[in-house]
């Protein structure tokens, strides 16, 4: 298990119980994130310190704050192609771009499993197929696309990257069985249709949310 996904799973942090992990002061249990790109981990942070890190290349270039932007697409029929290229065996994925390179990732039991994509999956690539396909540009390092099929059809979601580990982390706490169950289904769902509102298309609709 990953560092970061133990922070979504670690007890304790209830509210009133989180601090910035820069500066010590105590955060709201709803609060924003920096990401430290030399260890690739997820740091809790205040307003303050978050602010501090919005800028390229703040603080020498190492810790980047977590954007809030979330996009969805109803449509994204690139998304089983993805899957594919990643050898990928379920229908949820995310893919985020790491030193020039995309790296996969999808739920298990276990948490996050990290998957090779082919050498010919560039990042330059990766970004130029995603603007072709629904106009977006994802940001390196801190956020990732969501990939989700179906028998209905294919969607996709531009996330924060501590919501793709936010997800990853629920459904491991909820997994039973072979295939997740029920309640880690339900918690699919309810992830699903939060990040459609929060990028203004609870009907579906592609939308935009960059707070």
């Amino acid at each position: 298990m990953t560092a970061t996904l133990r922070r979504y799973l670690a007890p304790g942090t209830g509210p009133g119980a989180a601090r910035c992990e820069l500066c010590g002061e105590r955060i709201a249990e709803e609060h924003g994130h920096i990401t430290d790109l030399d260890t690739r981990s997820i740091l809790c942070s205040c307003p303050g310190c978050r602010l501090l890190f919005t800028r390229a290349g703040a603080g020498g270039g190492r810790y980047r704050a977590v954007p809030t932007r979330y996009l969805f697409a109803a449509a994204f029929p690139a998304g089983a192609e993805l899957l594919a290229a990643a050898g990928i065996p379920v229908g949820l994925a995310f893919f985020v771009i790491h030193d020039g390179a995309v790296g996969a990732f999808y739920p298990s039991p276990g948490g996050a499993t990290h998957c090779e994509l082919p050498a010919s999956t560039t990042a330059g690539g990766f970004d130029a197929d995603l603007a072709a396909a629904v106009g977006w540009q994802l940001t390196p390092e801190v956020e990732g696309l969501l990939v989700h099929t179906t028998r209905d059809g294919q969607s996709g979601y531009l996330l924060p990257i501590d919501a793709c580990y936010r997800l990853v982390g629920e459904l491991r706490l909820h997994w039973r069985g072979f295939d997740g169950g029920t309640q880690a289904r339900q918690r699919l769902a309810a992830f699903l249709a939060d990040a459609r509102r929060r990028a203004g298309s609870p009907d579906g609709r592609v939308g935009a949310r960059d707070g």
